[in-house]
């Protein structure tokens, strides 16, 4: 009984010191293409996020200045937000040409 122990005892010991050191460590290190990848994923969320961003800021540009009288036949009114053109198919060169027409907009207004 006593031997059964001891080994239960030492693989225990072994088991615990291995632990901390195989731990939070890749078992391989990573293909060039499995970085390029992650690059890539990285970059489609961050342009995921930028339509998302510019989709709620299209949603509340004002059109202009209200009307008196509603029934008035060359009135345009302030689109709704399922209106909207999606903007999934957007390059990243679409929303930055965007967001400046935006910039634009917002500086002739405060002048």
């Amino acid at each position: 009984m006593r031997s059964l122990e001891y080994q239960t005892l030492f693989i225990s010991l072994c088991i615990l010191h291995l632990c901390p050191l195989c731990e939070a460590r890749p078992l391989r290190k990573r293909t060039v293409s499995e970085v390029q990848l992650m690059h890539n994923l990285g970059e489609l969320k961050q342009v995921q996020e930028r339509r998302e961003w510019l989709q709620l800021r299209l949603r509340g540009i004002h059109g202009g200045p209200a009307r008196a009288s509603s029934g008035e036949a060359g009135r345009r009114r302030r689109p709704r937000p399922e209106e909207l053109p999606d903007l999934r198919d957007m390059t990243p060169e679409d929303i930055q040409s965007a967001l400046d027409v935006l910039e634009k907009l917002l500086k002739s207004k405060k002048s």
